[in-house]
Formats: structure tokens, C-alpha cells, sequence
């Protein structure tokens, strides 16, 4: 009997050891997914150039380059990519120029309405959607550019874009941006296409009005 006893109780010491080396260890928690959107803002409706005052025409076009996303807790950061597949893209192109009727419909080339600010709005792109961990974020940072901007109504105005001089093509945006497992957190950028627009010469500088409007 002692023997037996003898053996028992280094058993159970062992199970005990392992036991508590399994629940010491907590299951890591699964990623959330940061989205960012981009759309031109609604209120800024129109440009002048040479004495002509532009309307909205299926035609429009600037386009705005977007890379380089990153999402910061202090110093530390992850890239974030246009889709959370494999097929991992860390760039996107956005006409911020291009409208959509007001049930969501794109507008396109064949359209033949006269496009207004009452029946249309600017359509919104998603640039950023990516896996993070979950969390409390300080800032969001991209990359934005461009290089030409043209529309069509009341003539036809084709013009090179590019940043003002010394001026970086990244831009952050900080705030407080909190990811939740297995949830989905969505900014909202809103970019004024027309008076981010500065006349130099036969040029624009790019200035960039842009601004976090929802978090959500």
C-alpha cells in the first residue's frame, strides 16, 4: 500500500503542473478589419477657370492616387491594403470627380440627364480594407496624390496637378480608432476636389482639403 500511495501522488502533482500550464496561456484574439472610404465632399460643387464657371458632365475626371496606409498605436504601425485577401493590393485610384445619382446608381458616359447637385451626389470609393488586431489606434497615415484634372462643361479644361513645393505626399489623420474582434470599423474621408485646387501659372497645387467626417 505505501507503495501504491508513493506512486499517486507524483501523478497527481504532474496533472495539476500541466493543467495549470494550459489555462495560463490565453487563446489569441481574432483580428477586426479597419476600412477606410473616400468621397469628394457634397458642398463643394464647382471651380472657375478663365472667367468659366464648370458644371458637373459625365466626363469629369481627377484622379487621386492612394497608398501607403498605415495604422499607428504610438510609434508602432501596420500596413493596411485595399482588400483583406490574400490578393493584397497597397494602392488604389479614386476619380473623385465622378457622381452617382441619388438611389446609388453610377453615373456613366451614357447618361444624357443634366447633372445637378440636387439629383446627384459625388460617389464614395473604399480605398483601405485590411485585418488589425484588436485595439485602440492614434492615427491613421496614407499617401495622396494627383496629376491632372479635366472637365468638360462649359468648355473643355484638361490641367497638370501636382503638390504645392516642399509639400510631402503623405498625410495623417490622427484620432482615436478602435478596432473590435471579429468586428469592422469604418472611416470616412471627405475630400473637397475643387478648393483643394490652388492656380499657379498653367498649373494646380494640390492642397488637399481633406478631413475625417465618421468613425464608425
Amino acid at each position: 500500500m505505501p507503495k501504491r500511495y508513493s506512486l499517486v501522488v507524483p501523478a497527481m502533482i504532474l496533472a495539476g503542473v500541466l493543467l495549470s500550464c494550459r489555462t495560463s496561456v490565453e487563446p489569441s484574439p481574432e483580428p477586426g478589419i479597419i476600412r477606410v472610404t473616400l468621397k469628394g465632399a457634397d458642398w463643394d460643387t464647382c471651380i472657375i477657370i478663365q472667367n468659366d464657371t464648370s458644371k458637373f458632365s459625365r466626363w469629369d475626371k481627377f484622379d487621386v492616387m492612394v497608398s501607403q496606409g498605415r495604422l499607428y498605436q504610438g510609434e508602432i504601425y501596420a500596413y493596411i491594403y485595399n482588400n483583406p485577401s490574400s490578393e493584397r493590393k497597397a494602392s488604389d485610384t479614386a476619380n473623385i470627380l465622378a457622381r452617382e445619382w441619388l438611389n446609388g446608381t453610377p453615373i456613366t458616359t451614357s447618361d444624357t440627364t443634366t447633372i445637378t447637385p440636387a439629383n446627384s451626389r459625388f460617389r464614395k470609393y473604399l480605398v483601405f480594407e485590411s485585418y488589425a488586431p484588436p485595439g485602440t489606434y492614434d492615427k491613421i497615415s496614407l499617401s495622396l496624390v494627383a496629376y491632372e484634372m479635366e472637365i468638360f462643361i462649359p468648355k473643355h479644361y484638361l490641367n497638370p496637378v501636382s503638390l504645392p513645393p516642399d509639400v510631402a505626399p503623405g498625410i495623417d489623420f490622427p484620432g482615436t480608432y478602435t478596432i473590435t474582434e471579429n468586428g469592422v470599423t469604418e472611416v470616412e474621408l471627405e475630400l473637397a476636389p475643387y478648393k483643394s485646387l490652388k492656380r499657379f501659372q498653367d498649373m494646380y497645387y494640390f492642397e488637399r482639403k481633406i478631413a475625417v467626417v465618421d468613425v464608425h
